[in-house]
């Protein structure tokens, strides 16, 4: 009989999650809070249903999951939003998975829980201001369950097809660079993280916190260069006064220059990425858009 996966939150990680899940074997259902989303999701062929995980009634989905994904992003909406998604969601749903009897139960947390510069692992101080503090309560509510295997992941710098900010506006011909682009970015591919996840679906029980990054940060700076260089055209010009990526700019947290150390997770789940780097990971999107 194949294992039967609950990924509740099938966004840009979740999403793909599903998808290798469902050709790796599994059963894989997947949750999404809206409508569309679900319509599009099962065009693809996946298995989904629309629900809305922070207060509708859980037990409709079943019980008898071997592993359970968290996986819900805030999608906006403020400090309320923030805090349901990322504290009391996983709160309510560890204790949804220890009454259904759930073997593993996994987080997508994120390394924006470390808030200072320089080299970090996953004994190093996290949380200190609101929003790193929702996360590592979510955390903590999962690894204090009763849930045999949990896991936290804390994921780096997401990129992948359709998420490239950076090169999009690099091959439009906007050569100027805005906001910091001195500090070091760890980041990781989404194909990578969707992996990273089905391992610690079936890791030995237990608990861990684990980074998962590529583990080759690289500056927004020398990203830019390789990019205007394997595309062609002019070199970029970088201006701290001008506009920064969308990220940077729905956000007015100040982002730490810091590298993550994420050689945990290569001994605990044996989990290693598919692209070394970022340029790596870019290269099939660079092609594939012709350029």
């Amino acid at each position: 009989m194949s294992r039967r996966l609950l990924v509740l939150g099938c966004g840009y990680v979740g999403a793909e999650v599903c998808r290798r899940a469902a050709r790796a074997g599994w059963q894989a259902l997947g949750v999404v809070r809206s409508e569309s989303s679900c319509v599009r999701l099962k065009a693809e062929g996946l298995n989904v249903v629309s629900l809305d995980i922070l207060k509708d009634d859980l037990d409709v989905l079943g019980k008898s999951f071997d592993a359970v994904v968290y996986a819900l992003s805030a999608g906006g909406g403020g400090d309320d939003a923030y805090r349901a998604a990322y504290a009391e969601g996983p709160a309510r749903i560890a204790r949804w998975a220890e009454r259904v009897g759930a073997r593993a139960l996994v987080l997508t947390s994120s390394t924006g829980v470390y808030r200072q510069d320089g080299e970090v692992d996953e004994t190093s101080p996290a949380g200190g201001d609101g929003p790193s503090d929702q996360l590592v309560a979510g955390e903590q509510a999962i690894l204090q369950s009763t849930v045999p295997l949990r896991i936290v992941l804390r994921l780096g710098g997401l990129y992948g097809p359709g998420r490239h900010y950076l090169l999009d506006q690099l091959r439009r011909g906007e050569r100027t660079v805005g906001g910091r682009v001195d500090h070091w970015i760890n980041y990781l591919h989404r194909d990578d993280a969707a992996e990273a996840v089905l391992a610690a679906c079936v890791a030995p029980i237990g608990q861990h916190v684990l980074n998962v990054t590529d583990g080759h940060p690289l500056t927004k700076e020398d990203l830019a260069r390789w990019v205007c260089k394997r595309i062609g055209g002019d070199s970029p010009v970088f201006d701290a006064s001008a506009p920064a990526g969308p990220r940077a700019q729905r956000s007015s947290r100040v982002q730490p220059n810091r590298l993550v150390q994420s050689t945990r997770i290569r001994a605990v789940l044996g989990w290693k990425p598919l692209y070394s780097d970022v340029r790596e990971g870019l290269e099939p999107i660079i092609r594939g858009l012709g350029l």
